[in-house]
């Protein structure tokens, strides 16, 4: 399989995230819950590929993903302020998840997925990382322990990269350039 086939899935499994991820800290949050969730879907969608077929699979995939998204939000809503739209913006991240992994799909193989899934966590923490530098001129990790490190005034920050919108132009620029990585070496091709 040609690795360079899948930078489109790499671009819809994080799209709505790029919608809150205006920090660092909100991105990191987003990112490992977006790995933990995406590797347990995935896991227990092997399970459920097993056992069903055509439209009860469909249904049991969205009943997984509601029961995992629940549990999710209510452990990470307790010991973490997130934003409160945080579960339906995974909501629509992980039910990718089951599209990714379809027959039709070209991602059949787990190294693949996992290519996928790493590849979505690094853009949405580069993302997040841009737009609060770029924005704001300071870096924040207060969950994590780290003071507040200011590069520059904030006054001279790219307003327009706090605001939602700044978040999809900031990916846009970030998901070009990943399009413009080969992920595979292209084989030179002799001309006569």
């Amino acid at each position: 399989m040609n690795k360079n086939n899948l930078k489109p899935y790499i671009l819809l499994s994080i799209l709505p995230l790029v919608y809150l991820s205006n920090t660092l800290e909100i991105a990191l949050f987003m990112g490992i819950t977006f790995i933990m969730l995406a590797a347990i879907v995935y896991g227990a969608g092997l399970l459920i590929d097993k056992f069903s077929v055509g439209r009860m699979r469909l249904y049991t995939y969205i009943l997984l993903v509601a029961v995992v998204i629940t549990m999710t939000m209510t452990i990470l809503n307790t010991y973490f302020s997130l934003n409160q739209f945080m579960g339906i913006y995974l909501a629509l991240t992980i039910f990718t998840i089951p599209q990714l992994k379809a027959e039709t799909s070209e991602i059949q193989k787990p190294m693949d997925y996992l290519w996928v899934i790493l590849i979505s966590f690094v853009a949405l923490i580069l993302i997040g990382f841009l737009r609060e530098f770029l924005g704001t001129g300071s870096i924040t990790l207060a969950a994590f322990g780290v003071d507040t490190i200011q590069v520059f005034a904030s006054r001279f920050g790219i307003g327009i990269l706090k605001d939602n919108s700044g978040g999809f132009i900031l990916a846009g620029f970030v998901f070009a350039i990943i399009q413009a990585i080969p992920f595979v070496k292209e084989e030179p091709t002799d001309v006569v």
